[in-house]
């Protein structure tokens, strides 16, 4: 293993890299220190309200969840429904013949006869 340099710092570097820190930090602390003081006398302007209003709260809350649940329900059907049409075109671009699976294909006849029965009902 190499052998380790030591750097001697002398008393001027540290001082003059401390007052950076404190010239870096500070103002950040002084916003921090604003910020929750603003947000705690907000809190506690509007506490009675949420007190006064919390029951409605917690119905449109509740209201608002079961919309979202319903869209996402809806947008799960959806998906289904494309991904369900986009396999009926692969497979019958696949059982025309301009697919790849020749193998599985059904015969033209078959897929004709299929929908004139279907037609006529």
């Amino acid at each position: 293993m190499g052998e380790r340099v030591q750097q001697q710092q002398t008393g001027r570097s540290m001082m003059l890299a401390a007052l950076a820190g404190v010239a870096l930090a500070a103002p950040l602390l002084v916003m921090m220190g604003l910020s929750f003081l603003a947000a705690s006398t907000l809190l506690f302007i509007s506490l009675p309200l949420l007190i006064l209003f919390s029951p409605l709260l917690l119905f449109v809350g509740l209201l608002l969840m079961v919309a979202l649940v319903g869209f996402a329900i809806a947008a799960t059907a959806a998906l289904a429904g494309v991904s369900t049409l986009a396999w009926m075109y692969r497979e019958i671009k696949g059982n025309l013949g301009f697919g790849s699976r020749g193998s599985e294909s059904v015969p033209v006849k078959n897929l004709q006869q299929n929908w004139q029965e279907i037609s006529t009902i």
